[in-house]
């Protein structure tokens, strides 16, 4: 059997093939050519022939022990990747950046930067004509709004 690669711009038919179906289907139909050619083998008196066959189909059944074992893993994988949680991303919100992920948050950097744990902080708080969030765990403020210095009264002399 020869595999040949699909004209440019081909529509596939039915399910597509992946790596591990196509080998699947090269082990299966190595393996009834060599049923085969052992059965032809059976009457003839050859026995490097039926020696180098017998080799053969153990280096056969050991791919086939390997494949299934690829099988298992990739399925093991897409498992995995299918219950893996979304990666935080990084948004600047004003002066400081927050993680996120999707639409929840803001969770602290430096925790997780530092321990991957994300802590949510607390709803913005006005703070001397400023806007902060604390995190309850690290303890650290952030300013999304710079604190303003200015003093709010008037010194009259």
């Amino acid at each position: 059997m020869e595999l040949t690669p699909s004209p440019v711009g081909a529509k596939q038919v039915g399910m597509p093939i992946t790596a591990i179906a196509a080998a699947t289907t090269i082990l299966a139909n190595a393996m009834k050519a060599l049923d085969s050619l052992r059965e032809q083998a059976k009457g003839s008196k050859d026995t490097a022939l039926k020696e180098n066959i017998s080799k053969l189909y153990d280096s056969l059944l050991d791919l086939k022990a390997a494949v299934v074992r690829v099988e298992e893993e990739n399925s093991q994988l897409r498992q995995k990747a299918a219950g893996a949680k979304p990666e935080p991303e990084v948004r600047q919100v004003g002066a400081v950046n927050y993680y996120y992920v999707g639409e929840k948050g803001p969770y602290c950097q430096p925790c997780y930067d530092d321990k991957h744990k994300l802590v949510m902080l607390t709803p913005p708080q006005d703070w001397n004509n400023g806007i902060r969030r604390k995190c309850e765990v690290c303890e650290k403020f952030f300013y999304e709004k710079p604190m303003d210095f200015a003093p709010g009264f008037a010194v009259i002399r």
